[in-house]
């Protein structure tokens, strides 16, 4: 078993607190109502002529590196152009409740209260404060709203309420992420409980148990997940050994950064289909049964790791992230051909793009390509292919941030290029990253286009 790393998290609270304090600071024109009495006065002065926008686009930008690209950035700009004065209140009040939980507690155990009070919500299906006023296309006042004249009971249907509470969690899950590889630079466990955060959600939570404050802000003293953390870092050691074997050294060798690191990606996309058709016919136990065994009981061994369903749904994450990989892992799962096909499609398509352009040009290319047509498309599309197009660029962000968690070197530039495609920031990302890419003319400019998933 590796060595247990434990004490506080190193995180720059201090520039997160900075950062929180200025945008609190530039908000407060809002929630003070000073912006809407000078609002009033231009409206006197000038009537339906003058301009009635006081839209500050530094909170945009602040909020944005607090928070990423998730909802709370969107209904801080939806409060700034509304004035609605019940969004203005909720989201002053819940930036107030940010940072003072950061300066008691510190960073880890707001991260974890976050996590925490989102997997609440899920659970009891009931509203949180944290929750910002809108959650992608739903209004959540309004899914929590209950009906009088159904005896108080909710008057959307549990359906659309559990939907909102997943795309909730899921927020916080990227948030949490982005905080750690943003605030924690300094930290050498951040990008591991960020990893495990995007692709197992909870486990990623529970690690942040190892930071002695969190412990001591009363969560439940239960460090059996570092029976799976440990064992799924063995798994990934035995696959390094396993390619370090098989693979053809005396042209790996040969290979220097990025092009060892796209030989082994599509070693990998190989691979991983051969070893579920070998399994097909066979009896498995399903990747979370043996995840829920490890966490209680502590690791097995593991023989041949092409015939682990485990090591398989790890390295399904790393290839194609969290959403991109469903269709792999539950067509196996359940056996549904049809599913399995469509996952083994979406990993050609990949490799392809990584054949032609290399990982790194094509993790640029899951976010730059859908900007800006998709988000501009979407503010005027209806109801439906909006959310298609929002999915789809959350989707995308998922998988480049996740496959490059996996795969990118642990060095700043590395980690900060990651962070880079989390906030769907594709000028950081090219920036950091520029050197490794090539030129649009060596990859024949746009026609190597990545495919969307769901394409």
């Amino acid at each position: 078993m590796a060595e247990i790393i434990t004490g506080p998290f190193h995180m720059d609270e201090q520039g997160f607190l900075a950062t929180i304090e200025e945008l609190i600071e530039r908000f407060d024109g809002y929630s003070s109502g000073k912006y809407l009495a000078e609002l009033g006065k231009i409206h006197d002065e000038y009537g339906e002529i003058g301009s009635l926008s006081l839209f500050d686009e530094k909170v945009c930008e602040l909020g944005k590196e607090l928070f990423c690209s998730t909802s709370w950035v969107a209904n801080l700009a939806w409060a700034m152009i509304s004035f609605d004065y019940d969004l203005v209140e909720h989201d002053a009040n819940f930036l107030d409740g940010c940072r003072n939980i950061v300066r008691k507690y510190g960073m880890s155990v707001w991260l974890y209260e976050m996590i925490n009070d989102a997997s609440i919500a899920v659970a009891l299906q009931r509203p949180s404060s944290r929750m910002p006023f809108q959650i992608g296309l739903t209004y959540t006042k309004d899914v929590f709203r209950r009906s009088k004249k159904k005896g108080g009971k909710y008057a959307t249907s549990k359906k659309k309420r559990l939907a909102c509470m997943a795309e909730y969690l899921q927020e916080v899950y990227w948030l949490a992420a982005y905080s750690l590889l943003r605030w924690g630079e300094e930290e050498p466990r951040a990008a591991d409980v960020a990893l495990m955060v995007l692709g197992y959600g909870g486990i990623g939570m529970c690690m942040l148990r190892d930071d002695p404050k969190v412990v001591d802000s009363g969560c439940d003293e239960d460090f059996s997940y570092r029976n799976l953390c440990d064992h799924l870092r063995d798994l990934r050691i035995q696959a390094d050994l396993d390619y370090a074997c098989n693979a053809d050294l005396a042209e790996s060798m040969l290979l220097e950064y990025p092009a060892c690191m796209d030989a082994r990606y599509l070693y990998d996309a190989g691979k991983i289909v051969e070893a579920y058709r070998a399994l097909w016919n066979k009896q498995t136990e399903s990747a979370s049964q043996i995840m829920e065994r490890v966490y209680q009981k502590g690791a097995y061994q593991v023989t041949n790791i092409w015939e682990d369903p485990l090591y398989l749904h790890d390295l399904a994450l790393s290839l194609l992230g969290a959403v991109g990989s469903r269709p792999l892992i539950e067509g196996f799962r359940t056996r549904d051909d049809k599913m399995f096909q469509q996952g083994v499609e979406s990993l050609r398509r990949t490799t392809e793009s990584v054949k032609g352009m290399g990982l790194a040009m094509t993790l640029g290319g899951y976010i730059y390509f859908p900007e800006p047509e998709s988000r501009d498309d979407a503010l005027f599309a209806p109801r439906k292919e909006k959310k298609r197009l929002m999915d789809a660029c959350n989707g995308l962000r998922d998988l480049s941030a996740m496959v490059a968690l996996y795969r990118f070197p642990r060095d700043i530039e590395s980690l900060r290029a990651t962070r880079a495609l989390l906030a769907h920031d594709a000028k950081g990302y090219i920036d950091l990253m520029g050197p490794y890419m090539g030129s649009a003319d060596e990859t024949g400019g746009n026609e190597g286009r990545p495919v969307s998933i769901g394409d």
